[in-house]
């Protein structure tokens, strides 16, 4: 018997793009899902599915409970309901081109592709429902719920494609709750779920979250220009401009992890080299495998999450170029074009690692992330594209881990910072080492 039914509205806003595919190749190879009035829309499966796949076993057994019949399993109805998240403020949606390079920045043939996302700072809303029968602890499965979006508010869910790449971050502008029990039952029958107005805010505790990260921050100034390219086909437009979101510049989480990867990578090698046993850097990176006679490839999604970065107070100027002959050293014909690039703004780099991967230390991949932001700092990779002529180089004025901030190298520790990145790229021998022991 159902003693209890308690609604929430809730209001989200997208803290970055978002993507979610229909399955449709019309207007790009990923077109956003769109409702019969051509708004986007986060579809309730979406939702509902990062939500179960985040929750513990016991959590997920009060979420999407089963009987035994006959010695078997069945599921049987949940009593959580949630709904599609419908638009009600839209940012506009925009086109992203992409590209997969090999180690040495070269073009993949065949890998060009493009998606259609939703900019971020939309705002949707959506509804979550609970049935709450005789032997349920309705106290209990508001928790349940309460977790879940201080978890989302605080980056640990996420929702769509890319995710790992910097799209599908979502934080929860207001919550709205409405309690019914015998007491007041016969007022559910006038109830408007769908008018805000007929229910109560309500306020969690959004600090309230799990340490799953460890999460790096890297305050980063351009010395220079930056161009990752974003093709228009506009009349009296640039050919080409560095990718914006809602008009500001950003570097796409995409390139940022081919580069931090790239170099993970090459000290992975230089470990082994050393005659450390060498680490899959799959683990943590993910990997996507084709798998040859199958349409199907094997794969595993990234535990690293590389967040897009905004860049501010940077300038925007407008170059237009010749191509060169490489032979002659002279103008190509017909080969005049414009670009528009941004300098000398200022960003952040945040990286966030899933914390005790199948058991394994997390100061291996910290070390190696180090190391890439000495690298980024001293000028020896760069991001982005026209690198050989000087674009895509940064200065590192700050970092932080977990919120703590950390030195740059082992001369700017003080009293207040305790920890700096040679320390942590110290911690790479000491990892090796041990795991080399244990091998032998």
């Amino acid at each position: 018997m159902i003693k209890e039914k308690i609604y929430y509205l809730i209001e989200i806003e997208t803290n970055s793009p978002l993507s979610i595919g229909n399955g449709i190749d019309d207007l790009t190879d990923s077109d956003l899902l769109k409702d019969a009035d051509g708004n986007p829309f986060i579809p309730a499966t979406a939702l509902a599915g990062v939500m179960l796949h985040y929750l513990n076993e016991d959590e997920q057994k009060i979420f999407t409970p089963k009987i035994n019949t006959e010695g078997r399993d069945i599921n049987i109805i949940s009593p959580y309901f949630i709904s599609d998240a419908t638009l009600i403020k839209s940012t506009g949606t925009s086109i992203r081109d992409g590209i997969k390079l090999d180690e040495n920045k070269i073009t993949i043939k065949g890998n060009k592709y493009n998606v259609e996302i939703l900019e971020a700072g939309s705002v949707f809303t959506f509804r979550i429902e609970i049935t709450v029968r005789d032997n349920d602890d309705s106290e209990k499965m508001k928790e349940i719920i309460y977790k879940l979006l201080a978890n989302i508010n605080d980056g640990n869910i996420l929702v769509g494609a890319k995710t790992s790449r910097g799209f599908g971050r979502i934080k929860i502008n207001n919550i709205y709750e409405k309690e019914f029990n015998q007491e007041n039952l016969p007022e559910l029958v006038k109830f408007n779920k769908f008018n805000k107005d007929e229910y109560i805010k309500k306020e969690i505790n959004y600090s309230n979250t799990d340490d799953i990260y460890d999460t790096i921050t890297v305050n980063l100034k351009q010395l220079g220009g930056l161009n990752i390219r974003s093709y228009s086909a506009k009349k009296g437009d640039v050919d080409y401009r560095s990718i914006l979101s809602n008009g500001i510049p950003v570097v796409p989480g995409t390139s940022w992890s081919g580069l931090i990867r790239r170099q993970a990578n090459y000290y992975n090698s230089e470990m082994y080299k050393q005659g450390f046993d060498q680490c899959n850097l799959d683990d943590w990176f993910g990997y996507v495998h084709e798998s040859a006679g199958s349409d199907i490839p094997s794969a595993k999604a990234s535990s690293i999450i590389v967040e897009e970065s905004k860049i501010k107070n940077a300038k925007q100027f407008r170059l237009t170029r010749n191509k060169i002959d490489r032979f002659s050293g002279g103008s190509s014909d017909s080969a005049l074009y414009s670009e528009e690039i941004v300098f000398n703004g200022n960003t952040n780099l945040t990286v966030k690692i899933k914390k005790n991967l199948n058991g394994k230390n997390d100061d291996y991949i910290l070390g190696l992330l180090a190391l890439t932001i000495k690298d980024i700092s001293n000028g020896l990779i760069a991001v982005g594209g026209q690198t050989s002529i000087g674009r895509g180089i940064f200065k590192v004025t700050g970092i932080t881990k977990n919120g703590m901030e950390i030195a740059y190298d082992n001369s700017k520790k003080t009293e207040e910072i305790t920890e700096s990145l040679d320390d942590m790229i110290a911690r790479i021998y000491e990892c090796a080492k041990k795991g080399k022991e244990e091998n032998e």
